[in-house]
Formats: C-alpha cells, sequence, structure tokens
C-alpha cells in the first residue's frame, strides 16, 4: 500500500526537464468541443479535417492532384507546434514550427554511394551504346526446314518453267468461221480469218469445231 501511494505521488508532482515543466494536460476535453467535417465529389477533390482544444487538422485536394494539409498540435511544453504539407507531382514538402528551415545536406557516405551510382550509370550507358546485338542463330529444327524448304520451291520452280515452255511450243491459232465484209465505198470485200490466217506461220483452221 505505500509502495502505490509512492507512485502516485510521483504522478502527481510536476516533471521538470531541462528546466521546463510538462503541461499536465489533464482530463480529456468532453465531446461537444470537438467538431470535424468531410466533403468529395465525383473528381476526386475532397476536404475534410477536425478541430479540437488541443489539436485540429484540416486537409483538402484539388482536381489537379494536389494535396495540401496542416495540422497543430500542443506540445509536452504547452506550445503549440504547426505543421503545413503539400504533395504534388514535384514530391512532399513541409514545413513545420519544429524543424530548421534549410535544405538538406548530403553526408559523405551519401555523397560517396550517389557519385558510384552515377559512374556505373555512365559506364552502362557507354557499353550498351557500342555494343552489337547477336545474329541469331538457327536451330536444328529451323535449318533442316529452311533446306527442306528451298529445295521443293527449285523443284517447283523448274517445273514451272517447264511446263509454260511446253504450252508455248503447241500453240496453234484457231480462227473463227469466216467473216465478210463488203465496204460499197470502194467495192472491195475483206475476209477476216484470211487476213488473220495470213500473218500466223503455224497451222490454223478456218473454223472451231462444233460439237
Amino acid at each position: 500500500m505505500q509502495l502505490l501511494n509512492h507512485c502516485l505521488c510521483l504522478l502527481i508532482v510536476p516533471v521538470v526537464v531541462h528546466g521546463i515543466a510538462l503541461l499536465d494536460y489533464g482530463a480529456p476535453p468532453a465531446a461537444g468541443t470537438i467538431s470535424q467535417y468531410h466533403t468529395q465529389d465525383e473528381h476526386g477533390q475532397y476536404a475534410y479535417g477536425y478541430t479540437a482544444p488541443l489539436y485540429s487538422k484540416h486537409e483538402t485536394r484539388t482536381a489537379d492532384g494536389v494535396t495540401h494539409g496542416s495540422y497543430s498540435y500542443v506540445d509536452a511544453t504547452g506550445q503549440q507546434q504547426t505543421v503545413d504539407y503539400k504533395a504534388d507531382a514535384t514530391g512532399f514538402r513541409v514545413t513545420a514550427s519544429t524543424l530548421e528551415q534549410r535544405p538538406n545536406e548530403e553526408t559523405a557516405e551519401v555523397a560517396a554511394l550517389r557519385a558510384q551510382h552515377l559512374a556505373a550509370h555512365a559506364e552502362a550507358k557507354l557499353r550498351l551504346a557500342g555494343a552489337q546485338p547477336a545474329p541469331v542463330q538457327d536451330t536444328p529444327e529451323v535449318a533442316a526446314a529452311k533446306v527442306a524448304f528451298f529445295k521443293r520451291f527449285e523443284a517447283e520452280k523448274l517445273r514451272n518453267q517447264l511446263a509454260k515452255s511446253a504450252v508455248l511450243t503447241n500453240t496453234n491459232t484457231i480462227l473463227s468461221q469466216p467473216i465478210y465484209v463488203y465496204q460499197p465505198a470502194n467495192g472491195f470485200i475483206y475476209k477476216y480469218n484470211q487476213l488473220l490466217r495470213s500473218a500466223t506461220t503455224t497451222p490454223a483452221r478456218d473454223y472451231l469445231p462444233t460439237v
């Protein structure tokens, strides 16, 4: 029992850290002192937030995809801290009352690794630019299929040439039945198939055979 009383006394006594008294938050705020809201639409835009005595937050997102937000709270020393942030295509950026606003600096290890990475990247680009792709090698199955194809192709080519020459050497001109045309102006009568016969050197018939 004495040990329990001793622990309770330690919790009640104000705590001092580095000369700064920590804030005694006490009981949580009543439900009536907390408010919140939330709206959104079909375009992906939204806005929401909440407010309480010791903390609050508000965030919005517009149709272009940019998000703005801010939240605040009371720290253990009783000071209100505020954090503002923005997220867009260039990244996520934060400004806060608890941060020293100065550009990030690389450590020596990070700088060395960055230089090593950039050198390896440049070497790989040069190697890829000068490298020629290796020719594709046929498998034994593909090579055999190519040989068979070209053999068949040459055989068909020769067969077509022989068939064409045989048709040309055994061609006979077949004339239709005689056609006579009378021209009153000069009194001549022309026999058309007779003129065609005189222009050919191969035997010809005066008319087509009838069945």
